[in-house]
């Protein structure tokens, strides 16, 4: 029996997200079913096709391995994807199974539950399910009720599953590393889990509820990944264990760190500010910590009680500041919309972190209602509305309205300088030659030249078309073409459009190109508090000049209006007269006076991508 293992990454117009991506959970999957000699042939699906790829990439591997069974890994990021895809397995490769896992996979998820393109769901930790899955699927057995922790489609339902506990033993599970199962990512970093499950019990997390009791990996087997890992030459290890010192042993842990510790490979993790102490913090540095992610969440303790979360202020900002002084990067987290929350509490815990310097990076999110979680069962107690679909964003509260989160984000955005909802530029790069095997990131269309002919297996998971000629909407034949032969077998494929100033009719542009995107729902359409566009699956940029500087790219809202503020980007050394001119064709060009937020155009350097994206001439 074939099993083919898919786990779609966060998708960016830039493509940062792709070099992150690892599969580790089919890593685990892999190893143990292989460890428990299950009568099956694995294949992981390539890192450049699954992180780089479009849909139509992403099937036509599985149409050229035709397995009997895939798994997909489900998470809040990637689940309208991967659905879409399984419902194309099912109508393409009939008699292959479809089984889905990751923290998706709750028996209260309606929205994953309602969809009929799959035939198994593994609920909570997913080893032993999936291998005796594999075992019953290769014994010819029909009836699988009976595996606990699975899901079984019985026609349009899902079958309960029965609850099966977590492995006590985490050493029966080989190193998906060490097994070369699974490899770095595209960036050569590495994650790494030295503990399964999680002390605290904030009711907004399933992770707890799923893992309730604390294992850990053996220290000698962490210790033989890092030397995995400076043996691969990798630079960062990224620790995903929840709440990284809360570790029984964690002065052991530390110590093996240390006593392999690389001058080229740093970690970071997340943990408990209010759990340091300067012997904790020395051994952190000897261990080679580089960057911390810390969950302040809220100053609010009322609002933190309300999800089983308490706040130790001044340990909190003793422990921050031991780290930054140490030269420790801290990230801080604040969550928006939490039950009890107020606009005021928001602003108060904003104000907490900037004016006691507690952070290097303020990090702002809204709370996620997800499913599975104590938090969603109790959201009619708290009077919380949230979205049905992914990523299941807060809208509203007792003691927060909808303008009330917005104007969170707005004033942690003046306060800080920073976009909480970044608009991203695409990649630009040089056109490749004819015959390229490479994944299609941008198309130029010139009028003039024609290159190599773009099947649609050939785009990436964001693809930019920059026309060049300002008449290019005459040939609106020809663009409707590129959506027949390319965009509608990539409906998931972040697209940006880059048009001259010139050849912007008003809304007749923004209606038409925006009528040649997708319609499928998208998860990064569903962020309601972005500032300059919610509808970010699918962008449209002004090109236009920036004095001897070079170009000025202006993003427009899917509804231009004075009451939406305009993004634009101008050279780095453009200075008040470049804005000037820029703003007065921005008029000119709308008909009204735009409130516009300038950035700097960021300088591209030469990464990873340049070896495997492709940019692409053609012609109308």
């Amino acid at each position: 029996m074939k099993v083919a293992l898919i786990q779609l990454p966060l998708q960016s117009h830039d493509y940062v997200y792709s070099l992150e991506n690892i599969p580790l959970a089919a890593g685990y999957l892999v190893s143990y079913a292989s460890a428990m000699s299950a009568p099956a042939d694995f294949i992981v699906c390539p890192s450049d096709i699954v992180n780089l790829g479009g849909d139509a990439a992403i099937l036509r591997w599985l149409e050229e391995v035709r397995p009997d069974m895939v798994g997909f890994g489900c998470y809040v990021w990637n689940i309208h994807r991967t659905l879409y895809l399984c419902s194309l397995v099912r109508q393409r490769l009939e008699r292959c199974l479809i089984v889905l896992g990751g923290p998706e996979v709750t028996p209260d998820n309606d929205f994953l539950l309602s969809h009929e393109s799959f035939h198994f769901s593994i609920v909570g930790e997913g080893e032993e399910t999936f291998t005796d899955l594999i075992r019953s699927v290769a014994d010819g057995r029909e009836d699988m009720h009976e595996i606990q922790g699975l899901m079984v489609r019985s026609g349009r339902n899902m079958l309960p599953a029965g609850r099966r506990g977590t492995i006590r033993d985490l050493g029966r599970i080989p190193s998906p590393y060490l097994t070369g199962i699974v490899g770095p990512s595209l960036n050569r970093n590495m994650l790494m889990e030295t503990v399964r499950g999680c002390p605290m019990q904030c009711t907004y997390c399933y992770y707890h509820k799923s893992s309730p009791s604390v294992r850990t990996f053996a220290i000698d087997r962490v210790r033989d990944e890092l030397s995995w890992a400076i043996s691969e030459g990798l630079g960062e290890v990224t620790l995903i264990d929840p709440c990284f010192t809360r570790r029984k042993d964690l002065s052991s842990l530390l110590e093996a760190f240390a006593s392999e510790r690389s001058e080229t490979l740093r970690f970071s993790c997340e943990l408990n500010a209010e759990d340091l102490d300067p012997k904790i913090v020395d051994a952190l540095l000897k261990a080679g910590l580089a960057h911390v992610e810390i969950g302040l969440q809220s100053t609010n303790e009322k609002a933190l009680r309300n999800v089983g979360r308490r706040f130790d202020r001044e340990a909190f900002i003793r422990g921050v500041k031991m780290l930054r002084s140490s030269g420790v990067k801290v990230m801080t987290d604040i969550m928006v919309g939490l039950p009890g929350d107020t606009l005021d509490n928001v602003k108060n815990s904003v104000d907490f972190v900037l004016a006691g310097d507690l952070c290097d990076e303020l990090s702002l999110y809204p709370l996620s209602i997800l499913p599975g979680t104590v938090l969603r069962q109790q959201a009619r107690r708290f009077g919380i509305n949230h979205q049905y679909e992914p990523p299941y964003l807060v809208t509203r509260t007792d003691t927060m309205s909808c303008e009330d989160i917005r104007e969170a984000f707005a004033y942690a955005e003046d306060a800080t300088g920073e976009d909480f909802f970044p608009v991203e530029l695409p990649r630009m790069g040089g056109v490749i030659e004819p015959g390229s095997g490479n994944v299609v990131h941008r198309i130029v269309i010139d009028g003039k030249n024609g290159g190599r002919n773009v099947l649609p297996y050939d785009i990436g998971q964001a693809l930019c078309i920059e026309a060049r000629d300002s008449g290019f909407m005459d040939s609106q034949g020809s663009l409707r073409g590129i959506k027949r032969t390319l965009l509608a077998a990539n409906p998931f494929t972040l697209v940006s459009w880059i048009i001259p100033e010139d050849a912007y009719r008003g809304e007749e542009t923004v209606r038409f190109l925006s009528s040649l995107c997708s319609e499928e729902a998208h998860p990064a359409d569903q962020e309601y508090m972005a500032s300059y566009s919610t509808k970010r699956s699918c962008r449209i940029f002004l090109r236009g000049e920036a004095g001897s500087s070079g170009s000025s790219y202006t993003l427009l809202p899917s509804n231009p209006s004075a009451s939406m503020p305009i993004w634009a980007a101008l050279p780095g050394d453009a200075g008040p007269e470049e804005e000037k001119l820029h703003s007065g064709r921005m008029e000119s060009l709308l008909g009204f006076r735009p409130t516009i937020s300038y950035h700097d155009l960021e300088t591209n350097t030469h990464d990873v991508l340049d070896d495997v994206l492709c940019s692409v001439n053609i012609k109308m």
